[in-house]
């Protein structure tokens, strides 16, 4: 079967490391620092109306972003099967919040 990647950095974020991600990193402390970090870096901004995400894992950077953009409309790509999965099945259910 041909690998369906381009890259070798895709074939890693696809596979095993890709799912060891989500748990090493899912946290309301991730989404927490996050809203940290974005209300600094875009504070001279101003409103942010549209966000989309490349490489966005389970979405916590747009769970921060939703927090100080409650309006945002936002969009996500995902390589990782199982990362997309629990990502449409937080942003369905609201596990996070601001999804």
């Amino acid at each position: 079967m041909k690998n369906k990647f381009q890259t070798e950095q895709e074939s890693f974020w696809a596979g095993k490391f890709g799912s060891e991600y989500i748990s090493r990193n899912k946290s309301q402390q991730t989404i927490s620092s996050n809203i940290s970090l974005f209300s600094r870096a875009l504070r001279m901004v101003g409103p942010v109306n549209s966000c989309i995400e490349f490489g966005a894992n389970i979405g916590l950077n747009l769970a921060a972003l939703r927090t100080l953009y409650p309006s945002q409309e936002q969009y996500a790509i995902e390589i990782n099967k199982q990362a997309a999965q629990e990502l449409r099945e937080h942003r369905a259910h609201s596990h996070f919040p601001g999804f």
